[in-house]
C-alpha cells in the first residue's frame, strides 16, 4: 500500500513579554507616534508528529529556521497599526531511511520562502491604566489579513499556505501585587479553501523580579474547525488494514489524482496545544529582550515541534 508523507501547516506561534508589551498584536500596545520594531529570531525541530489519533516518528529531524520582523505603530492612544514579515527556512532531511537504506523516502533539499504577512488593526477597547476599577483588565480587538507566502507547500510547508483574514480578543492584566499578572487572547481566523478555519487561544502568567526580569509561563494553541485526518482516507483506520487492487489508466492511478487535486495535505484538520516558557530583561534605555521556548505537548495533524527563539523590542517615540 502506498505509503502517504504527512504536510504540516506548521503555524510557527511565539511569544515574548515587556512591561507595556508582549509580542505583536496584543492588548498592550504602543500609544499615540509610537514605534516598536521587534526582530525575532526562531528555530524549531522536530521528528515526530501526532497523526490523527495515533504518533508516528521519523528517522530524521526537519528543522525549520525563521526571522521575523514585526513593526507596531501608534495611531492614537487606541488605535494600532501591526505588520509582521518573515523569511524562512526548511533544512535538509530525509523522513524515513530504515533497514539500512533499503526503505527511504526521497530527500528534501533546503528550501527558502517568505513567512506569511501579517498586517492589521488593533482598538483597545479599555485601559487597565485609564479605569478607575482596579480589577479591569486591558481589553483590544484586532481586525487583520493574512498574505501567503512563496514559500513551497511540498512536502512540508514553512507556513499555512493559503490567505484568509482573523479577528483576535486579547487580554492582559498587571495585576501590580508580587509582579504578578496576566495575559490571554481567543481568535478565529479563516482562510481560502481548502485550508480549514481555525480557533486560536493563548492563555499565561507572568511574574516580574527587580522590576527589570520576568518570567512568563502559558499554553498556546490551535483548534482546527474543519479538514479531514488524512489527505488520503487509505490511511486512515479502517481502510489503512484493507488491501484492494488499485486501478490504473496508462499507469496512472485516477484515484491519486483526485486525492492530490481535490483532497491536498494542507486541507488536513490540524489541532495543537504548545507550552511556553520565556526569560525577560529590560534596559535602562526601554529595549526589552526575551529568551523563550516552546513545545508541543498535544496534538491532531500536527508536529511535534520543539521551539528556541530569541526577540528584541525596540522602541521609538516619532
Amino acid at each position: 500500500m502506498k505509503t502517504s508523507i504527512p504536510l504540516f501547516r506548521l503555524s510557527l506561534f511565539f511569544f515574548l513579554i515587556s512591561v507595556s508589551n508582549i509580542y505583536s498584536q496584543q492588548a498592550w500596545a504602543p500609544y499615540e507616534r509610537q514605534l516598536w520594531v521587534r526582530p525575532v529570531l526562531i528555530h524549531s525541530e522536530y521528528d515526530g508528529a501526532f497523526l490523527a489519533g495515533q504518533k508516528a516518528k521519523y528517522d530524521d529531524n526537519i528543522r525549520i529556521t525563521v526571522a521575523n520582523l514585526a513593526l507596531e505603530y501608534g495611531i492614537t492612544d487606541r488605535l494600532t497599526a501591526d505588520l509582521t514579515i518573515g523569511f524562512g527556512k526548511l533544512g535538509r532531511h530525509r523522513i524515513f531511511n530504515r533497514y539500512f537504506g533499503l526503505q527511504q523516502t526521497p530527500e528534501v533539499p533546503d528550501k527558502y520562502g517568505f513567512m506569511d504577512t501579517r498586517v492589521g488593526l488593533r482598538y483597545k477597547l479599555v485601559d487597565e491604566f485609564d479605569s478607575k476599577y482596579r480589577w479591569m483588565p486591558t481589553i483590544s480587538l484586532r481586525v487583520g489579513g493574512i498574505k501567503r507566502g512563496d514559500y513551497d507547500r511540498n512536502p512540508q510547508s514553512l507556513g499555512d499556505g493559503a490567505s484568509g483574514g482573523e479577528v483576535n480578543l486579547y487580554l492582559a492584566k498587571d495585576i501590580g501585587v508580587w509582579g504578578i499578572g496576566g495575559l490571554g487572547e481567543v481568535a478565529y481566523r479563516k482562510r481560502e479553501n481548502p485550508v480549514p478555519d481555525d480557533i486560536l487561544y493563548y492563555s499565561a502568567l507572568y511574574k516580574r523580579f527587580f522590576e527589570s526580569l520576568f518570567i512568563t509561563i502559558g499554553m498556546r494553541g490551535q483548534i482546527g474547525q474543519g479538514g479531514y485526518a488524512y489527505a488520503d482516507p487509505r490511511q486512515q483506520p479502517p481502510w489503512n488494514l484493507v488491501r484492494y487492487p488499485q486501478p490504473s489508466i496508462y499507469g496512472i492511478n485516477p484515484y491519486d489524482v483526485y486525492v492530490q487535486n481535490e483532497r491536498p495535505a494542507w486541507g488536513r484538520k490540524e489541532v495543537f496545544h504548545n507550552a511556553e516558557i520565556g526569560f525577560s530583561y529590560a534596559d535602562s534605555f526601554g529595549n526589552f529582550y526575551t529568551l523563550f521556548y516552546s513545545e508541543t505537548i498535544a496534538g491532531y495533524n500536527t508536529a511535534k515541534l520543539k521551539t528556541v527563539g530569541f526577540a528584541v523590542t525596540l522602541p521609538y517615540n516619532l
